[in-house]
């Protein structure tokens, strides 16, 4: 399958996540696990637009994500660091075992950037130095 073809489809799902899907979870918390205890409506509020913020970054990247490419990475690392804090917390302190349903996917999709964001900066590497002038 082709790599650029999955980093499109990867940031995509983070456009829509960012614009509806994490909004609609942290209002509505369907499956438990994405409210902060004890509830503070400031705190979600923050949250949702950080994250909306990325979703509309991530649509502009959608076209050309190479270019995008420092932005995704962005995405990348702080998506594995917060669902990393997270699942520190979900696993060490029952009172947060519902954020497992809730922040903890986040690595997925952090991961979902970086493999193949990983696999096209090696390509471009390897095929960077293998012109005529290398």
């Amino acid at each position: 399958m082709d790599t650029l073809a999955n980093l499109r489809r990867a940031v995509a799902v983070w456009a829509f996540s960012g614009l509806v899907g994490i909004p609609t979870f942290v209002f509505f918390d369907p499956l438990g696990g994405w409210k902060w205890q004890p509830y503070n409506p400031v705190y979600d509020q923050m949250m949702v637009s950080i994250y909306f913020a990325l979703g509309i970054c991530a649509l502009r990247a959608f076209r050309s994500p190479l270019e995008h490419a420092s932005f995704l990475w962005f995405v990348v690392i702080s998506s594995l660091t917060h669902g990393s804090v997270m699942l520190f917390h979900a696993v060490t302190h029952p009172m947060y075992i519902g954020h497992l349903l809730g922040d903890v996917w986040i690595l997925a999709g952090g991961l979902s950037l970086a493999i193949p964001l990983w696999q096209l900066d090696r390509s471009h590497d390897i095929h960077a130095g293998s012109g005529p002038e290398a």
